[in-house]
């Protein structure tokens, strides 16, 4: 599935399980962006084919349908980032386990497990500053 096709996929799930009238929500009369315009942005201005900036798109979408782009906006950028901490918890929680039991694996496939886990980290670590420039992006063009 291409990039296009997932970000189409998410905001097709965004809709759904959110339902539709939460996208146009927009509390103020100033401010024209809609949760709709909001996510458009995100898909338009963050298109780039990487596992990062995907997760942080995903994050950032989920939390403007949840809260609305102008609570999210002003929420502190550290609230967001709790979200990517539990992600890598749980992604440790499926790997640090199966390293652990080292007898049923080679020390050189101990290490390939070690680098994929590491790798994982840098990708949640690198989505972690696409989501704090999305919010702030986005902060910018409300404000």
């Amino acid at each position: 599935m291409g990039t296009s096709e997932t970000d189409a996929c998410t905001l097709r799930h965004l809709l759904t399980s959110h339902g539709n009238d939460t996208l146009t929500t927009n509390h103020s009369s100033s401010n024209p962006m809609t949760n709709e315009d909001a996510i458009k942005f995100i898909l338009d201005e963050y298109d780039f084919d990487s596992r990062s900036v995907g997760l942080a798109r995903m994050f950032a979408m989920e939390d403007i349908i949840e809260y609305d782009v102008e609570d999210w906006s002003r929420m502190p950028i550290s609230a967001g980032l709790a979200e990517f901490v539990e992600h890598c918890r749980q992604a440790n929680e499926m790997t640090i386990p199966k390293i652990v039991d080292q007898s049923e694996y080679t020390p050189l496939e101990v290490e390939g497990m070690l680098n994929s886990l590491s790798e994982t980290m840098e990708v949640v670590m690198l989505a972690m500053q696409v989501y704090c420039d999305i919010q702030e992006k986005i902060r910018e063009k409300i404000q």
